[in-house]
């Protein structure tokens, strides 16, 4: 009896995910755009995350040390630098939107990953 199912890591063949990241069973020097293409799309969504929280963190602390005032700078600087870092992360994903647009290099926009088409 299994109360839970099996799961698999990856149950899709790298050429239909991208056809361009793998000739046969090796790895191609596209492989490295399909690399890049990840990490870029997962650390722009973290950084938005992180950037909020850290607004979050520092107006809660503007609010609980109200009366410091070495405090409320420290709280002050820290919602700077979330908002430019926010703003930085935004515009990176335009650089890359622009990027891709003008090369014609649609897998550096796409996260992929793998969908559940084939069991291995």
């Amino acid at each position: 009896m299994q109360i839970v199912k099996q799961a698999y890591a990856q149950t899709q063949e790298w050429t239909a995910i991208s056809p361009g990241c793998v000739s046969g069973d090796t790895a191609t020097i596209q492989g490295i755009g399909c690399l890049l293409a990840n990490i870029l799309s997962v650390s722009l969504t973290v950084l938005g995350i992180v950037g909020f929280i850290m607004i979050i963190y520092a107006a809660f602390n503007m609010m609980v040390m109200g009366g410091n005032s070495q405090a409320t700078e420290k709280s002050k600087n820290t919602i700077t630098f979330a908002i430019v870092g926010i703003i930085l992360a935004l515009s990176s994903f335009i650089i890359i939107n622009l990027i891709s647009e003008f090369t014609g290099i649609e897998s550096i926009k796409t996260f992929a990953i793998p969908g559940s088409g084939k069991n291995w």
